[in-house]
């Protein structure tokens, strides 16, 4: 098969969940003997248009100036692309980002779309955390309402009109079920395909002292963990706000915050004003093939998110180094850790109660039941990829067959 990805960006260029995805995606798929080609924008000037990555085929145009102008780039872009070898499948990982390139592909080529989340609503927790940090009274926050109410009607008809487009929808979580429905998408071509987990790379280690001194960190505390986005979404203030409770009980108790972000600077002053700073440590972007010693280096991960929680493959790619995950109620973390121990989901996502399922774990015999071997079987069993492109294989397959 010929595939098209539509995508904002590759991982390489650009570091995501959704790319990860994709990417291990479009790997699987080329090993397969699949011709696998990504169609992106262009993140800076320093890429090449035109390369071959891992056998997949890597397209970029630019990504600069208006939308008009994107939207635009992004058709000629497929034009050139399509009259030199049509394709199969078109597979899109992101609205926007096939607005122009789907106007020249036939009505005929199946078109998958793999829904990580709505885009409206994602960046409606960031706007409306740009607004309260405005004066409530402002003149300025007035505008950028309104302004921020159209982009986010702006981005929901996009993904509407992308989904209507489709011949089938892929989702990662029945959380992510749930949130194609408010489109109005038929519930029977919605597909559950659950994310999955580099299990060569991200493995249990026997001696994770080993690991903390090579990473500089201490054989003799207790190491929380988490990776994020520093947005604010993602919970990391009130995980911050967790660790005095914490270390009432666990004094040397150490919380490393790997990931950037817009958040930055307030979760650093929200560290100092805690007088924090020998228990919490934000540890900046953590490159790829650093992230699972960190994981490895670690007691526990914390997943602390607020909103709109699709997967998280950080959950599995913790679980998979054999170390155990605390996650809020939120989105489809409780569908992922509920099958191990209900009691590593929290009761809620505020800061007591992020602290009380932290100090539950760290306190208990239970916790000792999560061996790395049964951590392990349980991804081994549930989130590897090769189970994730066999049945987006699968999902082509049926395609190509109804098209015929």
């Amino acid at each position: 098969m010929r595939v098209l990805f539509l995508a904002d960006a590759v991982f390489a260029d650009l570091p995501g969940g959704s790319r990860v995805v994709a990417r291990e995606l479009a790997r699987g798929l080329a090993k397969r003997g699949h011709d696998v080609s990504f169609l992106v924008a262009r993140q800076s000037a320093e890429t090449p248009v035109d390369e071959v990555s891992n056998n997949v085929h890597i397209v970029r145009y630019s990504g600069a100036g208006k939308a008009a102008d994107f939207v635009r780039a992004g058709r000629a872009a497929c034009s050139r692309l399509w009259s030199e070898k049509p394709f199969d499948i078109v597979h899109t990982h992101f609205a926007y980002a096939a607005l122009g390139p789907l106007q020249v592909v036939p009505r005929s080529v199946p078109h998958v779309r793999s829904f990580y989340g709505p885009w409206d609503e994602e960046g409606w927790v960031e706007d409306k955390a740009r607004l309260n940090a405005m004066g409530s009274a402002s003149l300025r926050r007035q505008v950028n309402t309104i302004k921020y109410t159209i982009k986010r009607q702006v981005r929901h008809q996009v993904e509407a009109t992308n989904l209507r487009r489709s011949s089938s929808v892929i989702v990662l979580s029945d959380q992510s079920r749930g949130e194609v429905d408010v489109f109005g998408y038929p519930t029977a071509k919605i597909k559950k395909i659950a994310g999955g987990v580099d299990i060569d790379r991200f493995q249990p280690v026997p001696d994770r002292d080993a690991v903390r001194r090579s990473l500089g960190l201490p054989t003799d505390r207790f190491i929380m963990f988490s990776v994020r986005r520093l947005a604010p979404r993602m919970g990391l203030d009130n995980l911050i706000q967790a660790i005095p409770s914490v270390i009432k009980k666990h004094p040397d108790a150490l919380l490393l915050i790997g990931g950037k972000g817009p958040e930055k600077e307030r979760l650093q002053g929200l560290i100092e004003t805690l007088g924090l700073q020998n228990n919490v440590r934000l540890v900046g972007f953590i490159p790829d093939d650093q992230l699972a010693s960190y994981y490895q280096a670690a007691n526990v991960f914390v997943l602390p998110t607020m909103a709109l929680e699709g997967f998280g493959l950080v959950t599995v790619e913790a679980l998979s180094c054999g170390v155990p995950v605390i996650g809020t109620p939120i989105g489809a973390t409780p569908e992922i850790l509920g099958g191990l121990d209900s009691r590593l989901v929290t009761k809620g996502a505020e800061a007591q109660q992020l602290a009380d399922g932290i100090l539950s774990f760290a306190g208990s015999d239970w916790s000792k039941e999560l061996t790395q071997q049964r951590l392990r079987d349980y991804v081994l069993k549930h989130y590897t990829w090769d189970n994730h492109v066999d049945q987006v294989e699968a999902i082509y397959q049926e395609m190509l067959a109804k098209a015929s």
